[in-house]
């Protein structure tokens, strides 16, 4: 296969793939309506962890993910994306699909500045002002001052916080630990933490129905389906290639949230997304030009698939 059709199928995949990750984003919304968010993570945490051990021959095998020699790596990163999964359920419940996806997107710029205290990666002029234009577009968004700023917003900016920090772990563990690996981890840290919090809030006392579990296992089985599509996406091309599709993701919040959830987003909100993409993409460019490799596993939902 030539380079330039490696390149299309791998753009394809990932239009693909972040395509997935909305559309289960949009069931998980939907489910939060009758249940707690405590309650929706534990469910879509339990029926994931039951589809990657049965993909897991797809996914790199289940004797690999235990043989693994970075499972302190793959705890910490798993302690990570619970709290990046569950504020983001918050944050779809409270501020709606395309605030939470233009909050998040703050990560990339986070996980830059992380990169430089705790992997002493250098940072050029070109890349430190898309970082700073970045910020300016979330200030944009929040306009911290001329409105009060909602518990969840902080919330999704320390998933945000969160999901950086985690893009630094997953560089370290690095491209030879099977796909399975960071799933099941995660995965298994996320029902460790909830299991507790649902017998705390008594979150077992009212199970979901069948068609309810439908929901569970369709947002599961759209997600496993997306980090299946990303992966392969990210194998055999450039970063620059493909991580901008991440953005995608905005494009279907807007349209799903205007279309099934009566969400508008208002011109400070808009303006401040386009910044903040723009900037985005401009940093992905920089990494390109400067030849750093970032890893296939990066993305808006790396955190916690």
């Amino acid at each position: 296969m030539s380079d330039f059709s490696t390149a299309i199928r791998g753009m394809v995949l990932a239009g693909f793939g972040f395509s997935l990750f909305s559309i289960g984003d949009v069931f998980m919304k939907i489910m939060t309506s009758d249940f707690t968010v405590i309650q929706t993570a534990f469910w879509i945490s339990l029926m994931s962890m039951i589809g990657y051990v049965s993909f897991s021959p797809e996914l790199g095998g289940l004797k690999q993910t235990f043989q693994s020699k970075k499972k302190h790596l793959h705890l910490a990163r798993g302690i990570l994306g619970v709290t990046v999964f569950f504020m983001m359920v918050n944050g779809f419940q409270k501020l709606g699909l395309a605030l939470s996806y233009t909050l998040i997107f703050a990560g990339p710029f986070i996980a830059a500045l992380l990169s430089v205290v705790i992997m002493r990666t250098s940072i050029g002029i070109h890349r430190w002002i898309s970082i700073i234009i970045g910020f300016i577009g979330v200030l944009i968004v929040l306009r911290p001052g001329a409105m009060p700023i909602e518990l969840a917003a902080l919330g999704v900016l320390l998933a945000a916080f969160c999901f950086a920090l985690s893009s630094i772990i997953t560089r370290k563990i690095g491209n030879e630990e099977p796909t399975l690996s960071f799933a099941f981890y995660s995965a298994l840290v996320a029902l460790c933490v909830l299991a507790p919090l649902m017998i705390i809030q008594d979150g077992f006392s009212v199970l979901p129905t069948i068609p309810q579990l439908t929901f569970f296992i369709s947002v599961s089985f759209f997600h496993i389906g997306g980090t299946f599509a990303v992966t392969r996406a990210f194998k055999g091309n450039e970063t620059a290639i493909i991580a901008p599709f991440q953005y995608i993701q905005l494009i279907w919040g807007i349209f799903f949230g205007y279309l099934l959830f009566n969400e508008t987003v208002d011109q400070w909100t808009a303006v401040g997304s386009i910044i903040i993409v723009a900037s985005g993409i401009y940093l992905i460019y920089r990494e390109k030009v400067r030849n750093a490799e970032l890893n296939r596993g990066v993305t808006t939902h790396g955190a916690f698939d």
